[in-house]
């Protein structure tokens, strides 16, 4: 049953969550410039800066440190990258296709497949139908890695390569808003769902000519259920942006991606580094594989224009 609750005529209410409750709406704006802005209830919060009274659990907390850790590609002096959804939330493919399918095919091989009488053809169905899986699996993990958002303090401008199209957007002319992307599930009716997304102007496109044409939405982050990620991660970006405190950032000397540590193996020997480091891998790829996906070796560059305008070449994910 859906806790989003519509209380007017043009306003629908999400739970109230760590002292946030969503006020969703159809827009002018929406209607005019989004994809099927006609249908969409969101709830604006740039441009206007719209500050946040996110309540937390402890002052360890305060900082949205957690948002750095999980969806920060790596902060540097003047600006931040931040992961889109198709980055920081690919563990969902992975789990569809790689646990839920492998346990689907097993069951119909012990119900269904187990009885045929042709063994040669027994086999052939079992064995690609494993192998089905697991290649989709490994597809959705490590499939192309797309360019995070460059959000930059110094310059005030965010950028963004998308589909490729490059994007150069103002700070305060971003749009930014949450909305309801609800999941349909047959015959249970509908699971709540919330989306952060940037949309693209195409006013701002850099390379190419989109005069007439409608925003691009992109997603940044989403959740079923849980709308307080979503707003914790604006409330970081926000905070980034205004120069507003208190917030957590790390000054990154590399790409924040899973690998060999090599100076723990230096301290604890590398005999007991690497046998620890081969044991937790299938645990990382089961609870973790939004992580492991970060070692795919395909990934896309930023156009030079962006290196130019950030001050240095980096490419991280």
């Amino acid at each position: 049953m859906s806790k989003i609750k519509q209380v007017g005529a043009n306003l629908w209410q999400g739970p109230t969550r760590r002292g946030i409750t969503p006020q969703f709406k159809r827009t002018e704006h929406a209607i005019n410039h989004y994809p099927n802005g006609e249908s969409l209830i969101h709830e604006t919060l740039q441009p206007g800066d719209k500050k946040l009274p996110l309540m937390f659990k402890s002052k360890e907390t305060e900082d949205l440190g957690e948002v750095f850790e999980g969806s920060s590609a790596g902060g540097h002096e003047g600006y931040l990258d931040m992961r889109v959804d198709s980055v920081a939330n690919r563990g969902e493919g992975f789990y569809m296709m790689g646990v839920i399918g492998l346990l689907f095919w097993w069951s119909f091989e012990s119900f269904v497949l187990s009885y045929l009488s042709d063994p040669q053809l027994r086999d052939i169905s079992i064995y690609s139908g494993y192998a089905f899986f697991i290649i989709g699996a490994l597809v959705c993990l490590f499939r192309t890695l797309h360019t995070p958002v460059r959000f930059h303090k110094g310059n005030q401008e965010v950028y963004v390569w998308h589909k490729k199209i490059l994007y150069r957007i103002p700070w305060d002319e971003c749009e930014i808003s949450v909305q309801v992307a609800k999941r349909n599930l047959g015959l249970k009716g509908s699971q709540d769902g919330y989306q952060l997304t940037l949309w693209l102007n195409p006013k701002h496109a850099i390379n190419k000519d989109l005069t007439g044409q409608k925003h691009v939405p992109l997603n940044l982050f989403h959740n079923m259920e849980h709308h307080t990620p979503l707003y914790a991660y604006w409330e970081y970006v926000r905070r980034y942006m205004t120069g507003d405190k208190p917030i957590y950032i790390e000054m990154s000397k590399e790409a924040r991606k899973p690998g060999f540590n090599v100076e723990m193996a230096k301290r604890e020997g590398y005999p007991k580094t690497i046998f620890m480091f081969i044991t937790m891998l299938p645990f990382a790829f089961l609870f973790k594989p939004e992580k492991i996906a970060l070692l795919s070796p395909f990934k896309e560059k930023w156009p030079e224009e962006v290196h130019e305008w950030t001050g240095e070449r980096c490419n991280w994910h």
